[in-house]
């Protein structure tokens, strides 16, 4: 078999990798039957060596190569002729994947080709009468190499992966939990997974619920946080109010809290100079200003609330009140007074 995967999940594909390690039988065997490559160190020659020998004591081999074809595409499109260097070696390589034993699993993991160049497309050698060399594309729509999907699942089908990895766990979650681990997680496919471990060890055998994900899914703790920001951003003091003792009641320290209000206005700051002007979903933009997608689907729904010169301000009071409560103030009061501070404010327009 020879794979082709193109930019793959972190996750899926060491998934997939070890499922093709695991099909190779005993480990201690397989160990000395997986080759890696990296694309940087690694030439067609080279390549073809480790996928033509036999395996050791086993029916298989399993030869891993890491960004070799977008090396060799990037040194055949530097090139002027088809008689270059790179040319040469791709035909080498292309026509050699065409002779590769049964015995070999040969697996490319690539970050991008151009599907618009010689080796996607295929080309001829000078001096070869013309005779095109298939390409990548052609040996995938014969059979000889598989092109594996493995990309990250997007917002709407995230919950159904959740879901479904549940199911292999073993273990079941109400709607409501799994549409807050997408909320929360976002699409990191193995910490959500190291999240359904932990939360299948601490339901031990029942449903998990929506109250299990919010006391131990550590994202999910900024959910009441956010409350908290939304009720400044709407000036509701009592709502704002509430939010805090329900932080309080969860054994929320004032030094905590002043930590995550001004990093969450951090993140209004940065969502809204990401935002400006711009259209995208809250994945989109959390890979932009580096969070991650629940913060800034809040962010996004709230920065409109405040003017730049007013983030600004309530960044200095958070400052404020920082050294206040080093300095000796009273920390529980001084998070009460700002609170009540901010939700005086009168909205500034922009």
């Amino acid at each position: 078999m020879i794979a082709l995967f193109v930019n793959p999940d972190e996750y899926l594909v060491q998934q997939r990798i070890a499922q093709l390690k695991q099909a190779l039988g005993d480990p201690e065997m397989a160990d000395l039957n997986v080759t890696e490559l990296a694309g940087d160190r690694t030439d067609a020659e080279d390549l073809l060596y480790h996928a033509n020998t036999m395996p050791f004591l086993a029916e298989r081999r399993l030869v891993i190569v890491r960004g070799y074809l977008t090396q060799l595409d990037k040194r055949m499109a530097a090139s002027k002729s088809t008689n270059s260097a790179a040319h040469k070696e791709a035909a080498r390589l292309l026509q050699g994947l065409d002779q590769l034993p049964e015995s070999c699993d040969l697996v490319f993991l690539e970050q991008g080709v151009d599907k618009r160049r010689h080796l996607w497309k295929g080309f001829a050698l000078e001096g070869s009468g013309k005779q095109k060399i298939p390409g990548l594309e052609a040996r995938i729509k014969s059979g000889i190499i598989q092109l594996e999907t493995l990309a990250t699942p997007d917002v709407r089908s995230l919950p159904g992966w959740i879901q479904r990895q549940a199911r292999n766990k073993g273990v079941t979650l109400e709607g409501r939990a799994v549409q807050m681990l997408a909320d929360f997680v976002g699409p990191n496919l193995r910490q959500l997974d190291n999240e359904l471990d932990k939360l299948a060890a601490y339901a031990a055998g029942r449903r998990i619920t929506p109250e299990d994900v919010r006391l131990l899914v550590s994202d999910a703790s900024e959910a009441l946080i956010w409350d908290l920001t939304d009720a400044l951003s709407q000036r509701n003091g009592r709502k704002a109010m509430r939010s805090l003792q329900e932080l309080r009641r969860n054994d929320a320290n004032p030094f905590y809290l002043l930590t995550m209000i001004a990093r969450q206005f951090r993140i209004l700051i940065k969502v809204k100079e990401a935002t400006a002007g711009r259209r995208g979903n809250e994945y989109d933009i959390a890979r932009q200003v580096g969070e991650k997608p629940y913060p800034v689907k809040k962010a996004m729904q709230q920065s409109g609330r405040f003017a730049q010169p007013e983030l600004d301000a309530i960044l200095d009071r958070l400052l404020e009140a920082d050294y206040a409560m080093k300095t000796g103030a009273d920390p529980d009061t001084t998070i009460d007074v700002l609170v009540a501070e901010l939700t005086a404010r009168r909205p500034q327009r922009s």
